[in-house]
Order: structure tokens, then sequence, then C-alpha cells
């Protein structure tokens, strides 16, 4: 796989903008005619962006009893 480079100086305003920072992977891709830039999401972007809240616990008994007093008209 090629690698290319496209450098931005750190003081540019557009890759302040973008949040982009030395190291970020980038997405290039051409829309009528322009070229789009776009910063590559990784997995550890991602931290934190889930819930802190531990889900309840499910208990599928309880659950089909339900759907089975529905089904039955209870």
């Amino acid at each position: 796989m090629a690698r290319g480079l496209i450098a931005l100086p750190s003081t540019s305003s557009v890759r302040k903008k973008a949040g982009l920072q030395e190291g970020d992977l980038v997405r290039v891709e051409v829309r009528d005619g322009e070229i789009v830039i776009r910063k590559e999401k990784r997995i550890y972007d991602l931290k934190g962006a889930l819930s802190k809240e531990v889900p309840k616990k499910v208990d599928f008994g309880e659950i089909l009893a339900e759907e089975m007093k529905k089904r039955m008209g209870g």
C-alpha cells in the first residue's frame, strides 16, 4: 500500500478548524471536481463516546413471560 503525505502547517487555520494534529489520518475524496479532506476516526477517538451508565441486567425469563402474557391476552 502506497502512503501519500499531506503537509498542513501547524499554524494553519484550516488545520485548527478541522481539529487535525500531526500524525492524524485523513480520507481524501474527489466530489464534483473538488478535493475533500476529512479526518479519519480511529477506535481510540471514540473513547468516552458511550454512556458511563452500566446497562441493566436483562432477565430473558421475565421478558418471555411478559410476551407470553401479552399473546395470551392477559
